[in-house]
């Protein structure tokens, strides 16, 4: 096997042969598969391969020396692949040598270590095979962008930080190579009086990732780190330093859904675990299809030993969890944590746990020790029935993912709704597929029936490089976002009682600082009116919020009405609202039991079309 040349880098055109000796016999009306994108991990987003015209991009020219009767069909989308239909009589014989060039295609976006050109056999009348030596090569980026800055959301007074500098390309990714001086200065949000100032020599081979560790500020306030190179600023996200007194939550960033090539993504599911590290994530964890085809019982175990190794880290907190699914059935994609490893798979293939109910049913003899979580509830294929529910289990919703804002519809204003793939490049491509939301399966309608589900955010993302950045690949889905937790310390104990409890919120990618209460109740609460007899005829709203964007606009939501909107262009506010209708006249009534409630939360708006939701607060009367 001959492969030239060996890497290539992200996201320039560039020129590959492959040189290699046929060790079987295909025959007439077998086909021979050459495929860039598609299948079970090949994920990417490679453009231009065409074997018609030597002259335009992605040319790809077969030599066999001998010639025969072959028929070129290429596929793109969802798989981008050429195929060779043979007609040649005497088939191709063992021994050929195999010489194909590929002339000005354009490479993925994604660095990849070992990115396969698969080799396919396809014989008449029997199924696909991929020849275990197919070539690979390496895709790489040394071209530098930016500095990514990514420092903890909330500090104490004279408390020992640490944080982490990203040299990245355009696309977000890591790259090599790197020599030059910085100069990190921490300041003061308003005043921009400097705290302290770091002179840095960086020269680095391998991915270039900086530690700074044992970092204070000694003063309470809103901070951010700056990073000075060549004459260019780059920005951390906020730091709200403050005293023990202040309040004793602290604010933990995290990502508990995405996939490993464990069922169908790229990395493995150690380089996925550590591209989360890498990405100064507090927690996270992977989420493997529960097909058995898919993830076997040993891969699972597997899994589970390596989360076990992470939460011996003091740094990093996760948990175990798998995906739950069946397209076009209305039951859902539904991601299910444990707190305990004994507690069994429910396999969706599988006919007594195939749908939601049953799958309920199995799972109710474990309450507090699992979690269900919908995922793209609203997005037609895959879309929820909020009939089948069960609150002891199910108390979070993925609000957002890489298929969009499954909050409510765009014809009521969502500006990035649910939508599908849609695979594209060039001057005329959709970067976005087509809108496929579905009536009745928003957060908004499980909401309005009484379900008591906080907001998380997260990816559904099968790249495995969850960056401090979004990646925004051409395949027509949008960035993966990010979650936060309020927690007491970052440990798989607290960080189960935060997400049962509620205590978290989502965005689509920024690092905001979000406090959201009524009264004094915080995000993910439920108050009984009996015991709150002053919630009846008035409740005080308060929103905080410190963002590294600016905020453009946001809305408080009532009983999934806005009850209060505001414009504002800053990175920071403070808000505090009195509702003084009585509970009476605006309470609604539950779908399944006999009470009425009342819920709040607010939704903001930032640039670049980004956006940030916090757990909803519940005032209700049994």
């Amino acid at each position: 096997m001959e492969v030239n040349p060996q890497h290539v880098t992200v996201r320039k055109k560039c020129s590959i042969s492959v040189k290699f000796t046929l060790d079987i016999d295909l025959p007439k009306n077998s086909f021979i598969i050459f495929r860039f994108r598609g299948g079970r991990n090949n994920k990417n987003d490679w453009y231009f391969l065409q074997p018609y015209d030597a002259n335009k991009n992605g040319f790809f020219e077969l030599d066999l020396q001998i010639r025969k009767k072959l028929i070129p069909i290429t596929i793109t989308g969802k798989e981008l692949l050429i195929k060779y239909l043979i007609l040649d009589s005497d088939g191709i014989e063992k021994e050929t040598e195999i010489n194909l060039i590929l002339k000005d295609t354009l490479a993925q976006s994604i660095v990849e270590k070992n990115k396969k050109i698969e080799v396919l056999i396809k014989n008449p009348g029997k199924a696909e095979i991929i020849l275990e030596n197919s070539p690979t090569i390496q895709v790489v980026s040394e071209e530098f962008d930016h500095i990514n800055i990514i420092a903890p959301s909330i500090i104490n007074l004279n408390e020992a930080f640490n944080c982490i500098l990203r040299f990245e390309d355009r696309f977000n990714n890591l790259i090599k190579n790197f020599s030059g001086h910085i100069k990190v200065i921490c300041k003061e949000d308003k005043m921009e009086t400097q705290h302290f100032c770091i002179d840095k020599l960086i020269n680095e081979k391998n991915e270039v990732l900086v530690r700074l560790s044992d970092l204070k500020i000694n003063n309470s306030g809103v901070y951010y780190l700056e990073v000075l190179y060549n004459k260019i600023s780059y920005i951390s996200n906020p730091i709200l330093s403050k005293s023990d007194q202040d309040f004793n939550l602290k604010l933990y960033w995290g990502y508990i859904h995405g996939h490993t090539n464990k069922s169908d993504g790229m990395r493995t599911v150690y380089e996925y675990f550590e591209n989360l590290i890498k990405s100064g994530l507090d927690f996270g964890t992977s989420t493997e299809h529960d097909r058995l085809y898919e993830t076997s019982n040993e891969d699972f175990e597997e899994i589970k030993l390596l989360i076990e190794k992470y939460n011996n880290r003091n740094d990093f907190a996760s948990l175990f969890g798998y995906e739950y699914g069946t397209w076009y059935t209305g039951y859902g994609d539904i991601c299910i944590y444990h707190y305990s490893y004994k507690i069994p798979i429910f396999r969706s293939e599988i006919n007594k746990y195939n749908s939601t109910p049953k799958l309920i049913k199995n799972l109710l003899p474990y309450e507090n020790k699992v979690l269900m979580i919908g995922h793209h509830t609203a997005l037609r294929p895959g879309y929820r029935n909020w009939e089948y529910f069960e609150e002891s289990l199910e108390k979070l919703v993925e609000i957002y993912s890489t298929w969009g804002n499954q909050e409510y519809a765009y014809s009521e204003g969502n500006p990035i709704p649910p939508r599908y793939k849609f695979f594209g490049y060039g001057r005329y491509a959709r970067k976005r597929g087509a809108i496929l939301g579905k009536k009745g399966c928003y957060v908004a309608d499980a909401l309005q029936r009484g379900y008591k589900l906080g907001f998380v955010a997260g990816g559904d993302d099968h790249v495995g490089v969850f960056p401090s950045g979004n990646v925004d690949l051409d395949n027509g889905i949008y960035p993966s976002g990010i979650m936060a937790i309020w927690a007491n310390e970052l440990n798989r104990e607290d960080l189960w009682a935060a997400l049962k409890n509620r205590k978290c919120f989502g965005t689509t990618g920024p690092r905001v600082i979000l406090k959201f209460s009524v009264n004094n109740s915080f995000m993910g609460d439920i108050v009984p009116l009996d015991d709150n007899k002053e919630l009846k005829r008035e409740r005080i709203i308060k929103l905080k919020i410190i963002s590294p964007l600016k905020i453009k606009k946001i809305e408080i939501i009532r009983n999934n009405t806005i009850f209060c909107r505001k414009i504002f262009k800053s990175n920071s506010l403070e808000l505090k609202l009195s509702d003084r209708e009585d509970f009476e006249d605006i309470c609604v009534d539950h779908s399944g039991k006999k009470e009425k409630f009342l819920f709040y939360y607010p939704r903001i708006f930032m640039a670049d079309a980004n956006m940030a939701w916090a757990s909803p607060i519940w005032i209700i009367k049994n």
